[in-house]
């Protein structure tokens, strides 16, 4: 069976967001991401074909949208935000078209959860995943079948 196969395995000291101290709360940082585009930094340490240059660019559109619309900026989300999103693609897309978005997106925050130029301490995609009935969960169950196929 995959590592992948226990979501709270990937969760590190901070197992929710009631966990996590108010000063490394992803709010807190707010005003050193306004008007920068950290989705195109990350994605510059990606080589990729032009087809999947261009599946990316539209999976972080839509990202960027969803967290427009939460009020936050896109490399800031809660687990909210994560679970809300999941369910929006579930309603619009095949689990397994969900999947190759939701996946690219939570690359993106374990990118920024180790860089040193970034204060994240924890991945809210794998804080939303932790509810069992979520429909991040249901999308991250598609990322362990993949990964056993």
């Amino acid at each position: 069976m995959s590592e992948l196969r226990t979501p709270l395995d990937r969760l590190g000291v901070f197992k929710e967001l009631s966990d996590v101290p108010s000063a490394r709360r992803f709010h807190q940082f707010a005003p050193s991401y306004e008007g920068k585009d950290t989705w195109m930094e990350y994605r510059a340490t990606v080589e990729l074909s032009d087809r999947m240059a261009e599946e990316w660019t539209r999976f972080a559109r839509r990202w960027k949208e969803h967290m427009d619309h939460q009020g936050r900026h896109h490399a800031l989300a809660q687990p909210a935000d994560v679970e809300t999103w999941s369910e929006d693609l579930l309603n619009q897309f095949s689990r397994d078209r969900s999947y190759q978005h939701w996946n690219v997106i939570e690359g993106f925050y374990e990118w920024l959860k180790w860089h040193t130029d970034h204060p994240h301490t924890y991945n809210p995609f794998h804080m939303a995943v932790s509810e069992p009935d979520s429909s991040a969960r249901e999308i991250w169950t598609r990322k362990i079948e993949k990964a056993n196929d």
